[in-house]
């Protein structure tokens, strides 16, 4: 049965003292928010009558979305958030949906915009750099790349053909002499004014061309150069022209790609089975398709409102907006997201439905690739759906652990200990949940004290949000689980389900052992069956998370100079002394006289002071 002919719901009855909270909605433009028993948000929705919208739910023409029946059956309270504007509706609500992740809208899951290369060209001596975010204004941006790997690989190529500068502007402006890039004749050293402006100019113009795909023009133009130089004798310099010419030519041989009779365009097909959606965006770029992904998620919403909450989702972020963008599925919203699009781009965007021309031929394209992604991803989730009923089984839960929360302690003797979080849903990482904790209230290798310390701070917070996990899993045996079981007893969460997971090794196998509350022996996984390596990944995932955080204090710790916990010795004045005086034992050395020379007298003596009642510590 389509969603056309499915059968309208029965009139939802509100829950106690919701009917008022209707009845007294105004006629207005605005966001309206739906929570159950506990204030979880369930849904957000936009109208541009809250009244008549809030209540289309409740009456007897009810909204007959299949998703609809079972949002009903949950919601006990509703807030809203009123606006000027249906526009201002619109962007309030994708931007409340990224915040809440309300359980029945469409939710972007990977909605981080694709890595592009940016030059510059406001700055004075501009530089090549990677970002991902779009800014109108007389930077120029080139991509987006889908891999990082493509974008490495380029900025290799630029930095190895075409020297420029990669310092940040503070840098550069407090420079006195060459750094060591220029040293290894990977930078011209425009700080200390070693090339002209026109010199280095040229060379960001010849970066321009390169990243244009200009590619011939390019050659030419460094070939001519370097015959100029061979004519001259200056073999060395012909040789660097020459390698300059063999860079540009690897590259443009791995860039080969399909080419239309268009300019910059972004292509939408979405393929739908029961509530399994999925959404491919191909990327156009002067005429090139430069990208193609896959996004895919579960929802009960109709199709056309799917595209139109993630057209409008994928755009929210610092993205590129092309002058055309194509569907092929038409929406409510069509217009009100086009007038959103062409403001916030500062020029006429539209969105189209081609049925002809190269424009039909992406959308050929994207449909194409939609299908096979579809039919990929719809058979992973029909794998993960089998492998998440038998963890239920195993580990005796009450509902399918969609949402794994792992947790982990690492120390080093004690000393800097850290606490991580990490979030699996649906068989994935959701690095956007993935948390970090430096522990506070524990002194020494105590990794009791720690995961306690970590759980109580994460499920507070959990608490007041109303976000919580289907199953909670710690690294560690018996004594780590009863640490989770009395953290989830204090707080009054008793019910949510909890394991630890311990690894035993027997001769040469390793055996991962599950521990659960009320169980006396541990529920035994062989290492190669599909749940014991899910476990496991997710458990190493924490690991490796918490190992990384640890490093990453410990090498900031290492990287102290003794000079930071002076008082008036900001960042700024330590790296005006380094540069100056290159290390901590030569700082010591210094006179008042040449101290003063780069801070004044007055932090000068503080900092002598300060200095003789410390130990000396090699920087």
């Amino acid at each position: 049965m389509s969603e056309s002919q499915a059968p309208m719901p029965p009139a939802a009855v509100p829950a106690p003292g919701l009917k008022k909270k209707v009845s007294r909605l105004p006629a207005s433009p605005g966001v309206y928010i739906m929570k159950d028993a506990r204030s979880r948000i369930l849904y957000i929705g936009k109208a541009i009558n809250l009244r008549s919208r809030v209540r289309s739910y409740f009456g007897k023409s009810n909204d007959g979305r299949p998703f609809i029946r079972l949002l009903m059956k949950r919601i006990d309270d509703l807030d809203c958030i009123l606006t000027e504007t249906e526009e201002e509706a619109l962007i309030l609500e994708n931007n409340l949906i990224k915040k809440h992740r309300p359980l029945y809208n469409v939710r972007l899951k990977d909605d981080k915009t694709y890595v592009s290369i940016k030059v510059t060209l406001s700055e004075e001596w501009p530089r090549v750099m990677v970002t991902r975010r779009y800014r109108q204004g007389e930077d120029l941006y080139f991509g987006p790349y889908g891999s990082s790997t493509a974008v490495r690989e380029m900025l290799r190529v630029i930095k190895t053909v075409f020297p420029l500068r990669t310092c940040t502007n503070g840098f550069f402006r407090n420079r006195t002499r060459a750094c060591m890039e220029y040293e290894i004749g990977r930078c011209t050293a425009p700080c200390v004014n070693l090339i002209s402006k026109e010199d280095y100019m040229e060379d960001v113009d010849q970066v321009v061309m390169l990243l244009k795909g200009r590619s011939r023009d390019l050659e030419r133009v460094i070939e001519k150069r370097m015959r100029e130089a061979s004519r001259a004798r200056s073999y060395e310099l012909a040789a660097r022209y020459r390698d300059q010419l063999a860079a540009i030519a690897k590259v443009f041989e791995t860039q080969k790609v399909e080419e239309f009779r268009l300019g910059d365009i972004d292509a939408f097909s979405i393929i739908r089975e029961g509530d399994f959606v999925a959404i491919q965006a191909v990327l156009v770029r002067e005429g090139k398709i430069i990208n193609s992904k896959t996004h895919s998620f579960r929802t009960g919403l109709p199709r056309s409102e799917v595209l139109a909450s993630f057209l409008t989702q994928y755009y929210l972020a610092d993205r590129y907006i092309p002058p055309e963008v194509l569907c092929d599925a038409k929406f409510r919203d069509c217009k009100l997201l086009e007038t959103w699009l062409t403001e916030k781009r500062g020029a006429r965007t539209r969105i189209l439905h081609p049925q002809r021309g190269d424009k039909a031929a992406i959308m050929r394209l994207a449909n194409r690739n939609a299908r096979n992604s579809f039919r990929i991803e719809l058979d992973e989730q029909e794998r993960m759906e089998a492998l998440l009923g038998s963890l239920k089984k195993h580990l005796e839960l009450p509902v399918r652990p969609r949402r794994i929360e792992c947790y982990d302690i690492s120390n080093f003797q004690g000393s800097l200990a850290v606490g991580s979080m990490v979030s699996f849903e649906d068989g994935k990482p959701a690095r956007d949940r993935y948390r970090k904790y430096r522990i506070q209230t524990v002194v020494g290798a105590d990794d009791f004290r720690c995961m306690k310390e970590v759980l109580e701070r994460r499920l507070k917070r959990g608490l007041k949000d109303g976000d919580l996990p289907d199953l909670l899993l710690v690294d560690g045996g018996k004594g780590q689980l009863g640490i989770a079981v009395k953290v989830l007893k204090t707080l009054g969460l008793s019910g949510l389900p909890v394991a630890s997971l311990a690894k035993e090794r027997r001769s040469k196998r390793t055996t991962e052992r599950v521990f659960l509350p009320g169980r006396r022996n541990p529920l035994a996984l062989a290492q190669d069956t599909p749940e014991s390596l899910y476990l496991q990944r997710i458990r190493d995932e924490a690991h490796r998370f918490a190992i990384s955080y640890h490093r990453e204090l410990r090498r900031k710790d290492a990287m102290k100079t003794g000079l930071e916990d002076i008082p008036g010795i900001g960042k700024k004045r330590q790296q005006a002394l380094l540069d100056r005086f290159r290390t901590l034992k030569k700082i010591r050395s210094a006179s008042t006289e040449e101290l003063s020379e780069v801070i004044g007298e007055n932090l000068a003596l503080r900092l002598q002071d300060a200095l003789k009642k410390r130990p000396a510590k090699k920087i």
